[in-house]
């Protein structure tokens, strides 16, 4: 009995001492950390492709300038690229490895082959980006907007609301912010529903359309089948970025630092 004593108490240090990840829906994570000291970052996108991740951040300087880069996770390199004034919006068409840029003078797409920025025909000054079948767009009137075959459209569900980021769900509902408040309509409609208990920093929706909010006290799932939000973490709060890679695991910029979680099989009873 005492030998069963001692190494249930050697078990519970060493899972104190050694596990550091996280949980999310009974999930447990290994936390990789892949970039430190980037100042205030816009948004993130992930290329399955290349696995690359794709950032807009501001630079620290006398003027403070909205740059684009990025960290390969196979090479480890990171770097910038130039050619968008102010980049800030950030969407991929993975179907097409099409990377997206919004800046001030316009919508941009990096050529796959140079990874050199070119011009669409889209001249609003974008601080949002969004794709989902086609490009939407938050221009920095916080008015939404989606480009489809060279054309420039507005959101009509979202055209009487402001709005500063927003995602398409697998459900046929819109999920937006404004000054930290969470909103819902449906498609076809502008009927709109509040969330407004919670204090909001990002959405994203993740490879299979489930609509992620970070709230100011956790990690949030929308649930469309009873219209509510399902706390899946106490641990991830505030978070300024958000978005998922090829296996669907969470990659997101909290402070500084941007972090991506790796499912780990074995469990840790420590946290």
């Amino acid at each position: 009995m005492k030998l069963l004593i001692l190494a249930v108490i050697i078990a519970t240090v060493n899972a104190d001492d050694y596990c550091h990840g996280i949980y999310i829906n009974d999930k447990y994570y290994n936390v990789d950390i892949i970039k430190e000291g980037v100042n205030k970052v816009h948004q993130i996108a992930y290329s399955s492709r290349d696995n690359t991740l794709y950032f807009t951040f501001e630079q620290l300087s006398d003027v403070p300038t909205r740059s684009l880069g990025y960290v390969n996770f196979n090479s480890e390199q990171t770097g910038i690229i130039e050619g968008v004034r102010n980049a800030t919006g950030l969407a991929i068409d993975r179907s097409r490895n099409r990377v997206y840029v919004g800046g001030s003078d316009g919508l941009f797409f990096l050529n796959e082959a140079t990874k050199v920025p070119e011009m669409l025909p889209v001249s609003q000054d974008i601080r949002y980006l969004f794709f989902k079948n086609v490009v939407y767009f938050v221009n920095n009137k916080r008015q939404a907007f989606k480009f489809d075959s060279g054309v420039v459209y507005t959101v009509d569900e979202l055209s009487l609301v402001e709005v500063e980021k927003f995602v398409e769900d697998d459900d046929n509902n819109l999920l937006f912010l404004n000054k930290n408040n969470l909103f819902r309509v449906k498609l076809g409609t502008k009927a709109v529903n509040s969330h407004e208990k919670y204090v909001v920093s990002t959405i994203a929706a993740d490879n299979f359309g489930k609509p992620y909010v970070s709230a100011k006290n956790g990690l949030y799932v929308y649930n469309k089948y009873k219209y509510v939000l399902d706390r899946i973490s106490d641990k991830l709060t505030g978070l300024k970025a958000l978005t998922f890679d090829m296996q669907n695991n969470p990659i997101y910029v909290v402070n500084d630092k941007i972090v991506r979680l790796i499912v780990n099989p074995i469990p840790c009873f420590g946290d």
